[in-house]
């Protein structure tokens, strides 16, 4: 049974593992929220809020969240594009050495044609010689 099927394994375990973490956390906060129902006054320059305490900490939480991501995005895609020429000279790697083992493989064909030859010459001159003697 796999989750993704081009994951392997031990990537499949830490899917569920982070669904897992995931779902701890939600019930955890659920859990908060229902334990302070106290009302807190958020100021931000100007603004001024009233809202549950529980609401204004995920709130933050969330912001958080979505800050570490949007500064992760630029490395992330940064090693993917990396990863994608890597994997293309590979690929051109491979057909240079399937094209040097093909060469390898004529090769050794022709030298076995030549020593089959240099055999039949080396047999036709025995021949001739014990004709003559």
């Amino acid at each position: 049974m796999s989750l993704q099927p081009n994951l392997s394994e031990k990537e499949n375990l830490l899917v569920i593992f982070t669904l897992i973490l995931a779902l701890a956390f939600a019930v955890v906060a659920v859990i908060f929220a229902l334990g302070n129902p106290e009302s807190v006054t958020v100021t931000f320059l100007n603004f001024q809020l009233t809202e549950s305490l529980a609401l204004v900490l995920l709130v933050t939480l969330a912001f958080g969240l979505l800050i570490g991501v949007l500064l992760m995005t630029p490395g992330a895609i940064k090693r993917s594009v990396s990863l994608s020429m890597e994997k293309k000279r590979l690929k051109g790697t491979e057909k240079e050495l399937d094209k040097h083992k093909s060469k390898v493989t004529e090769l050794k064909e022709k030298g076995i044609v030549e020593e089959q030859e240099k055999a039949q010459v080396i047999a036709d001159v025995q021949k001739k010689l014990d004709d003559v003697a």
